[in-house]
């Protein structure tokens, strides 16, 4: 077995963890909403904190479905130069385009740590209940230290299939998420 044979398994089972916590996320935002709207409107005792947690919840959700997205390579593309190329050199072009994001995304991590750490050392907290800022945060460090390995991995998978020992279909998923 391959390294992108362990690499496919262990993205399916982080790409479930990843959906189990978009639907808690999203049932948490749903449920934190209506009960602030019921708050205000029907008990006219606002709670203050409520617009803040869902869109604190929203940013993480944001990153987590970018997550989900990028475990199917499924991503922004230029299509149209695509088209006009021969196989093997859109697959050569697959390849450079993640290995740069790869790269890209990698110091995106680094410089998203740095922030992280600096929230932490500062004390930043979320004002409308004192939660530790760098918590929230977190979500940006790890999401692209998991991108950059997703096109890491996925340089390794383009190189596969101009190989020939995978088809484009098996590695990108063109179904509903």
């Amino acid at each position: 077995m391959s390294i992108t044979d362990h690499y496919i398994k262990v993205n399916k089972t982080v790409e479930s963890v990843e959906k189990f916590l978009a639907v808690i996320i999203i049932s948490a935002i749903v449920l934190i909403v209506f009960t602030g709207t019921l708050a205000r409107y029907i008990f006219e005792a606002p709670l203050y904190w409520a617009d803040s947690i869902a869109t604190l919840l929203m940013v993480w959700l944001g990153f987590i479905g970018f997550q989900i997205a990028t475990s199917k390579l499924r991503h922004i593309e230029i299509e149209f130069l695509k088209a006009k190329v021969k196989e093997a050199t859109k697959y050569k072009m697959n390849i450079a385009t993640s290995i740069i994001a790869s790269i890209f995304l990698f110091l995106f991590f680094l410089l998203s740590w740095q922030y992280v750490l600096a929230s932490k050392e500062m004390g930043d907290t979320v004002k409308a209940f004192e939660f530790p800022m760098w918590l929230v945060l977190i979500i940006l460090p790890i999401s692209f230290f998991l991108s950059a390995i997703r096109f890491a991995f996925a340089a390794f998978l383009w190189f596969d299939v101009l190989k020939g020992k995978r088809k484009e279909g098996d590695i990108v998923v063109k179904q509903l998420l």
